[in-house]
């Protein structure tokens, strides 16, 4: 059967390439005739030359990409990666392995959560068994993103991205960390009968769920990013401790230097944050809130200093707070109920009326 990669290796080159067109095992990989085995030999073969592998790809099967990335992490020589067109899906993963990954600026880049196509009858047990396949296979590709993005990314905000079948453009992909260089290189896409097209290599857009934001990418926009809710949240929070706005933390630039600089920034960040904790349940819980949705020092400073001067009736109020925090980093959007409406003093009914408040920004749409 035909393989679904093909190699390019000249003996008298010192280079070789790799090509990954279309969908990975869109043929064969677990059987008899193609198997990982043969394409390890293939990858053998080359002797350790200096690799570069092209992608023009919509995806294809996870555990396939997952056996391509492996075995080009342990190749000895050389990997470069170089996206010819597209590069969606399971087509990233394999994307990852590349010590020095090439993006045109008009190429496509995408993920999204894995999925399983279902034929047939099943049950509970059956489902739920699926569904926690699923979830090992998202959190081993997490790991991939998250080594190959070298933290810039936190494991919470790829896994949102991968929710949202996020498409990036090469300047949103060399800032997150998926891209180190972009290259000059020419590459046509256009939509036909139901395809996204990208170099003569097919994507089916049936399979997609957000042609929005491929179609932005393709004409050179941005999409708006969704609203940050808990930042939304820290600000009515800030408002009610009479405590001013912080100052926002400033755009990377969209360069090597700067995702560099963005990398070791993160790290400072949560040890800076670790330094704050103090043993109050309180201001240990804000720091781990801060550090999940990338609040710096800077920002919950006034919250934790606020927290000691607090009158002796007023530490419920904080309780309360950190539990809403809480609630918005872990609960998805069931938010905070309110309580039951009765004889309310008018200090309850205040304080009542300030939780309602949080509960509708934090349920409220990006």
């Amino acid at each position: 059967m035909k393989k679904f990669w093909q190699i390019k290796n000249e003996a008298e080159s010192e280079t070789a390439e790799l090509l990954l067109y279309g969908e990975i095992s869109d043929r064969n990989w677990w059987g008899d005739e193609i198997t990982p085995q043969q394409f390890a030999d293939d990858l053998k073969s080359l002797g350790g030359k200096a690799l570069t592998v092209g992608i023009n790809s919509p995806g294809g099967d996870v555990f396939a990409a997952q056996a391509i990335y492996n075995q080009l992490t342990a190749y000895p020589g050389a990997v470069s990666i170089r996206i010819d067109g597209m590069c969606a899906s399971a087509a990233t993963i394999v994307a990852c392995a590349g010590g020095h990954v090439m993006m045109p600026a008009n190429a496509a880049y995408m993920i999204h959560n894995p999925m399983s196509g279902l034929m047939g009858f099943y049950d509970e047990q059956e489902m739920e068994a699926m569904a926690a396949q699923l979830k090992t296979v998202k959190n081993t590709i997490l790991e991939v993103y998250q080594a190959r993005t070298g933290g810039t990314l936190s494991k919470t905000k790829l896994s949102h991205m991968m929710d949202n079948e996020t498409w990036m453009g090469a300047q949103d992909a060399e800032k997150y960390g998926f891209v180190d260089e972009i290259v000059d290189i020419s590459v046509k896409n256009s939509f036909q009968n139901g395809m996204f097209v990208a170099n003569s290599v097919n994507c089916p857009l049936g399979r997609l769920k957000n042609i929005a934001a491929l179609q932005a990418v393709l004409e050179g926009r941005r999409m708006k990013p969704m609203e940050n809710n808990n930042n939304d949240l820290l600000q009515k929070i800030a408002n009610r401790l009479g405590i001013g706005k912080a100052e926002e933390p400033q755009e990377p630039k969209d360069n090597q230097d700067a995702i560099k600089a963005a990398v070791q920034a993160e790290r400072q960040r949560i040890v800076d944050l670790d330094a704050m904790k103090n043993g109050n349940p309180a201001v240990d819980s804000i720091v781990e809130t801060a550090k999940k949705n990338g609040a710096t020092p800077e920002d919950i400073r006034p919250y934790v200093d606020a927290i000691p001067a607090q009158e002796p009736e007023k530490p419920s109020m904080m309780d309360e707070i950190v539990a809403l925090i809480h609630d918005n980093m872990n609960s998805g959007a069931e938010g905070v109920k309110p309580s039951p409406k009765g004889n309310e003093s008018p200090e309850e009914a205040k304080r009542q009326e300030f939780l309602n408040e949080i509960s509708r920004v934090n349920n409220k749409e990006g």
